[in-house]
């Protein structure tokens, strides 16, 4: 396991690039997000989603969201309506993962079987440059079942990776907030540290 230490602001490109070297290799690499740290593969090749699924022993019929860099970003993986499109462009980059109909391009196995996809831009510089070139896995750094941590060094004895970003603790152990675009009005699958009244006045703002 490699440990570097990355500021959140102005990261190292060298980390950065190496970060994603790592997972063009089929490796895996803990990030941290807005929320919590990240443990994230490239999101695209199901070898290495099946990897991650082994690192944190997670059963293979719990989906797995994806972290992209930018809004823009967004329609490459997934399906999203103007509806949707409007209220994620008021909240991303930020805390919440947006629940959306998935592209073909999205394996199945990250999705469970499911036609729909998690998908995140966290309002973090590190993570939405790891992911720069290829979507990467977004899920927290933690055992299945284990309550994750905001420090690194709490998790790394716990996850059987190749790098670690280390940009110190992070300031909240909530995950982000889980809401589902796909149906009107939003549902809002788990409360975390994005506020769940946000989605609901936007949707009523544009409805």
């Amino acid at each position: 396991m490699i440990i570097r230490k990355i500021r959140r602001e102005n990261p190292s490109q060298k980390a950065i690039d190496e970060a994603i070297s790592v997972m063009e290799g089929g490796g895996a690499v803990i990030y941290p997000t807005d929320t919590i740290y990240g443990l994230g593969v490239n999101a695209l090749d199901e070898e290495s989603v099946r990897k991650l699924f082994r690192i944190k022993g997670r059963a293979p019929d719990k989906p797995v969201s994806i972290c992209v860099s930018g809004v823009s970003e967004i329609p490459r993986f997934s399906k999203p309506s103007e509806h949707a499109m409007e209220i994620i462009r008021r909240i991303l980059p930020g805390p919440y993962t947006v629940l959306l109909e998935k592209k073909d391009l999205v394996p199945d196995i990250l999705t469970g079987g499911s036609s729909k996809v998690g998908v995140r831009v966290p309002d973090d510089e590190v993570c939405r440059r790891i992911s720069a070139k290829f979507p990467v896995t977004a899920t927290s750094a933690n055992i299945s079942g284990k309550q994750p941590s905001g420090d690194p060094h709490d998790i790394m004895g716990d996850l059987d990776v190749d790098l670690v970003l280390d940009a110190g603790e992070c300031d909240s152990t909530e995950p982000s907030t889980v809401v589902d675009l796909t149906v009107e009005p939003p549902s809002v699958l788990r409360v975390g540290r994005g506020d769940p009244e946000v989605i609901h006045r936007i949707f009523r703002c544009i409805g």
